[in-house]
């Protein structure tokens, strides 16, 4: 049996293990992190405070090392509130208790359980209290451990705090550990065990689990041991898939049962292993004899013993089992001279191990294979989140500007008020001044708009001219020389075949001439409206080869000429994607929002350089933003090289 003061070392180095720092910080870099959360404090609630105050804690165990004392203190100078004192003193009392200094733990503990009580928080009440059981079980005061207990034990029954009754339980079991009580200590780490089976699978509760074997393979209880090693097992090969080490931990505790004085239960436990088909707890557990009989100076008794659990080992699938028996009966027929044998075991270790190294591997890479997709996933979300502060800073700036020409309007307001008390003439003048400015701002706006628009008919009219020079110009000089072929050479007419092959010409160039027709005024449009014509024009996307998205919902009725303009709009922009984006993914989304039409035309393709692409001239930029701003509308171009286009188009129903 471990005595209390080797429990003791046992839980403080798995606490170590679970609170391993995790980067090192020096000490004022913790310093200004304290500082920045505790400044950040002001105006929020109770839980939002207590939860700063955690992270606080976190910080200074992670990070704090041998400062963690000093930390703890920097921060309470800081914020010496009671919510703070009692969350602070919790950890900070097991700064003291890693260091051995057990009378200042339990003091800070004290403080902690009084500040605790005058907030009236059940939590901190009970955690305390246990807390101080375990300190006072460790410095042999079994009365005192026993007050706590209980008082925690009464808390706990709350359903909201039955979570705690693991660590209660567990402090129980060193409480009749150190009474020297082997049922009450069994049936306490039993109920231990009730409540952590309930916990995800975390180094705490494998810890538990841990604390119940290692009991249990001290004392005479083999059934419960062979259950309750199956169940560690798993959980560690769970936590551990692609370490076949990952059961480690529960070898380290038959390694202790390699004494002559065992063999009587490490041959019950072998037993009722092999009735339960306990893998785990068969194979430690034949280790251990066979140990033994090589410590007595028997060891090919112990072989026999080895080979028999492989036998049984072979049918299930347990190679890193396989693996530690292989192992020790390589090792053990060396010692005993018996060459042969040895050399045969390790062969089959070393085939095993390179297996399951290579199986590692294949899981490793599925793995990464699975975070990489993540990730992949991650970034695109992070992209539309940059995205949505994007419009959202937009909206911001456009709201800050229109508060600014509010007030520069009112201030102007009241200027000219008060001007017009004593300068009516002058004012009338002025307004007059104005109103005709406005009138030449006003004709102005619509020279610009209607010159944007004779740009717009010239490239229109430009294209049209080059589809039809390059396209239906070509098919009707090739018929013309063929119809002059056929002149000279009549009769070889039917060996040419020149007739079909015109024919086929002239049905291609009247094609030609629908394609272009529709393209001035496609039939859909006049038919379906505007929703009809983005449809009709996806479909002929479609069929060029291109992956299109369209998302259409119940688009307002615009006026004719307005429809018109939307879709030579979105016609000039397929046309620049065509042209240029070097792509065969595009989304196009329209939808109604707050009187407006919003527009979303999106690709995949090279991207470019928007700045630089309009300080160059195009045509195709130009054209596009006259024809949004002859609609009152707002464009927005997003996009970069290498990272496709974007935009977005804001027009008015009206």
């Amino acid at each position: 049996m471990l005595s209390t003061n080797q429990l003791y070392v046992l839980l403080i180095a798995f606490a170590a293990l679970l609170i391993k720092p995790q980067s090192a910080f020096s000490q004022e870099e913790v310093k200004q992190k304290i500082d920045s959360t505790l400044n950040a404090l002001n105006g929020l609630d109770f839980e939002a405070r207590e939860s700063s105050y955690f992270s606080i804690n976190k910080l200074i165990m992670k990070s704090g090392g041998t400062n963690g004392e000093s930390l703890f203190k920097y921060a309470l100078s800081k914020d010496s509130s009671d919510h703070a004192k009692m969350v602070f003193f919790e950890s900070m009392s097991t700064v003291y208790s890693r260091k051995g200094n057990t009378n200042e733990a339990l003091n800070i503990k004290m403080q902690g359980l009084e500040v605790a009580e005058k907030l009236n928080d059940k939590d901190f009440i009970l955690v305390y209290n246990n807390d101080i059981a375990n300190l006072y079980i460790y410095q042999n005061l079994p009365d005192k451990a026993l007050y706590h207990l209980n008082k925690a034990q009464v808390l706990a029954e709350d359903e909201t705090l039955q979570h705690y009754n693991a660590s209660i339980y567990y402090n129980r079991g060193l409480l009749e550990n150190l009474l020297e009580n082997i049922e009450g200590q069994h049936y306490n780490y039993l109920k231990m065990w009730q409540y952590a089976s309930e916990f995800d699978n975390t180094p705490t509760k494998r810890f538990y689990l841990y604390i119940l074997v290692d009991f249990l393979s001290q004392t005479d209880y083999p059934e419960d041991l062979a259950k309750y090693t199956e169940e560690l097992s798993a959980l560690y090969e769970e936590a551990n898939p692609n370490t076949p080490e990952g059961h480690m931990p529960i070898r380290r505790i038959f390694e202790k049962r390699s004494d002559p004085s065992n063999i009587p239960s490490l041959l019950k436990s072998i037993r009722i292993s092999d009735n339960l088909n306990s893998v785990n707890t068969l194979t430690f557990s034949s280790i251990a004899l066979a140990r033994t009989y090589e410590n007595m100076g028997r060891p090919f008794e112990g072989i026999a013993v080895l080979k028999k659990a492989i036998k049984k080992i072979d049918s299930t699938n347990k190679p890193q089992l396989k693996l530690d028996l292989y192992s020790e009966v390589s090792r053990i027929s060396a010692r005993a001279s018996d060459y042969q044998e040895a050399f045969t075991f390790l062969r089959k270790e070393t085939a095993m191990r390179d297996s399951i190294k290579s199986e590692r591997m294949q899981r490793n890479m599925a793995e990464l294979e699975v975070k990489f997709d993540t990730e992949q996933k991650e970034r695109k979300i992070a992209q539309q989140d940059l995205l949505i502060e994007k419009e959202e800073r937009q909206k911001n700036q456009i709201l800050i500007g229109l508060i600014a020409l509010g007030v520069l309007l009112i201030i102007t307001f009241i200027f000219f008020r008060n001007r017009l008390e004593y300068q009516r003439t002058i004012a009338k003048q002025k307004e007059a001044i104005q109103q005709q400015q406005i009138v030449e701002l006003k004709q102005q706006n619509k020279l610009l708009a209607l010159n944007s628009m004779i740009e717009g008919q010239e490239a229109e009219r430009s294209r049209i001219a080059k589809d039809l020079h390059d396209s239906l110009g070509g098919l009707l000089s090739t018929v013309k020389a063929h119809f002059s072929a056929i002149q000279k050479e009549i009769e070889q007419l039917e060996e040419l075949n020149i007739t079909e092959k015109t024919n086929s010409l002239i049905d291609e160039a009247c094609i030609e001439v629908r394609r272009i027709s529709h393209n001035m005024m496609p039939h859909a449009l006049s038919i379906s409206g505007l929703e009809g014509a983005v449809e009709d024009l996806c479909i002929n996307l479609r069929e060029e080869g291109y992956d299109v998205t369209l998302e259409l919902n119940e688009l307002p009725v615009l006026e004719n000429t307005r429809a018109v303009m939307v879709y030579r709009l979105l016609q000039e922009i397929i046309s620049n994607i065509r042209k240029h984006a070097e792509t065969k993914y595009i989304l196009i989304q329209l939808l109604p929002l707050d009187n407006e039409l919003n527009m979303l035309i999106e690709d995949n393709g090279k991207g470019f350089d928007y700045e630089e692409a309009l300080a160059k001239g195009g045509l195709g930029l130009k054209s596009i933003n006259s024809r949004v701003q002859f609609l009152d509308g707002q464009i927005d171009w997003d996009s970069e090289p290498g990272r496709g286009t974007s935009i977005t188009i804001k027009i008015p129903n009206e």
